[in-house]
Parts: structure tokens; C-alpha cells; sequence
């Protein structure tokens, strides 16, 4: 069974603390403005992000989390142990 934990974030140092439990392998999505990007971490380096889709016609992605945060609405990553735990930005 699948279980989501939504955590509601209130500034930006708040969610940076949270990005540092983020670890390579874990499953990390961001939802921000009308887009998402979600895949395998690869490589981490504080907000900066380096994904794989699995997809085929996207393959590795990176993603710097900085450069969308006046647009980002939430944050969720998965560790080993099924747990999706989300983080919900509030203004």
C-alpha cells in the first residue's frame, strides 16, 4: 500500500531543509507554473537536480530547483521505503 505524507512548507529555508533528506535514488518530482518534471535522482547537489524519465524520448534530465522556486507549488520524493512525502509550498 502506497502512502503519502503532506508536509505544508512555509518558507524557503524550511524546504531546503527538507531537499537535504533527498538522496540519489530516490524517485523526486516538482510541480511548479503548468509543469512537472519526476524521475530517478541521479546526482544531487543542494537544489540542483539530475534526473532519469525512464522515458525513452526524454531520458536525463537536470533540473535546477532555484530557478522555479517564485513558481513552485509542491515537492515530492519517494525514499526506499514507499513513503511519498510531499511538500507543499504555502505563500
Amino acid at each position: 500500500m502506497k502512502k503519502d505524507i503532506e508536509i505544508v512548507v512555509n518558507s524557503e529555508d524550511e524546504l531546503y531543509k527538507y531537499l537535504e533528506d533527498i538522496e540519489e535514488g530516490d524517485y523526486f518530482e516538482a510541480y511548479f507554473g503548468r509543469y512537472h518534471v519526476e524521475g530517478v535522482v541521479i546526482l544531487k547537489d543542494e537544489t540542483f537536480f539530475k534526473l532519469d524519465t525512464e522515458r525513452e524520448l526524454i531520458g536525463i534530465i537536470d533540473f535546477e530547483l532555484k530557478s522555479v522556486l517564485p513558481q513552485l507549488i509542491e515537492v515530492a520524493y519517494t525514499k526506499s521505503d514507499g513513503i511519498r512525502r510531499v511538500l507543499k509550498l504555502v505563500e
